[in-house]
């Protein structure tokens, strides 16, 4: 059976639906560090703070380090392929200037976050906090089972009929289940965790009781499943310093909710 695989930690943590940034929030350049120039490209110079953030943002891209000699190769070919779109008058058309409009306002509104976000840090006492509340009263219960997977519910009800009269699980899961993988292994699924299956097969592994198997057939977007549970168990979440990242991520995403409505309340914005 193809299983959904995402940990429950990201659902306890989930943020905001979107953020202002693909590669996080821009940071500002440091004005007072020294600019010199580094080379000319027919006539137009560029400098280290040139470099220096085009090398940032190659590195964030790609999420690793960029070598310099690199990034200079590439920013002398940006420039190049700048000045070619100039002499073609490309800067005139109007798609470009909507997108160029466009972007100058993303920018904008990514350093208004940043400038707030570096004003309001997430302190140490509202980490422990969320930690606290959304991790560790969190019960995670992880599930063993087996399972038989069959294209109808006929199918399912005959193999629940054969285990009502003592008929091996493992044995009718190699010989009857479509889940080729398990069914090979008897039906074995391992441990998982309800957001690792589809619902309907976490809803019904839940209810059973130890060594018990599903009366009724369990229907999914994959057919027809008869579950055993065979074992539970409870998970430890993982240490503040483990999360530590991650808690930072969602105090930052509720600052940014918090301070965009409050823009909102402030704003006087009128359907036309």
């Amino acid at each position: 059976m193809t299983a959904k695989r995402f940990t429950p930690l990201a659902a306890t943590l989930a943020g905001i639906a979107w953020m202002f940034a693909s590669a996080g929030i821009a940071q500002a350049a440091d004005s007072s560090a020294a600019d010199k120039p580094l080379v000319t490209v027919n006539g137009s110079t560029l400098t280290t703070k040139d470099l220096d953030a085009f090398t940032k943002a190659m590195a964030a891209s790609r999420s690793k380090p960029v070598p310099r000699q690199e990034a200079m190769k590439t920013l002398i070919d940006r420039e190049l392929l700048y000045q070619e779109a100039l002499a073609k008058g490309l800067d005139k058309d109007p798609d470009v200037k909507q997108e160029l409009f466009d972007q100058r306002r993303s920018l904008l509104a990514n350093m208004a976050i940043s400038d707030m976000l570096r004003a309001k840090p997430a302190t140490d006492k509202e980490l422990h906090q969320i930690y606290q509340e959304r991790v560790l009263t969190q019960k995670a219960t992880e599930y063993k089972a087996r399972h038989i997977l069959v294209k109808t519910e006929g199918e399912a009800k005959d193999i629940i009929a054969k285990l009502d009269k003592g008929a091996d699980f493992a044995a009718l899961a190699k010989a009857k289940s479509i889940d080729t993988g398990s069914g090979a292994k008897g039906g074995e699924l391992g441990w998982f965790s309800p957001s690792q299956m589809v619902p309907e097969f976490s809803a019904a592994a839940a209810k059973l009781a130890k060594g018990k198997y599903t009366e009724t057939p369990v229907k999914s977007q994959f057919g027809w499943h008869v579950i055993q549970l065979e074992d539970t168990r409870q998970v430890k979440p993982p240490s503040f310093d483990q999360l530590k990242p991650r808690l930072e991520g969602v105090v930052q995403s509720e600052r940014i909710t918090a301070y965009v409505n409050d823009l909102r309340k402030k704003a006087k914005i009128v359907d036309k």
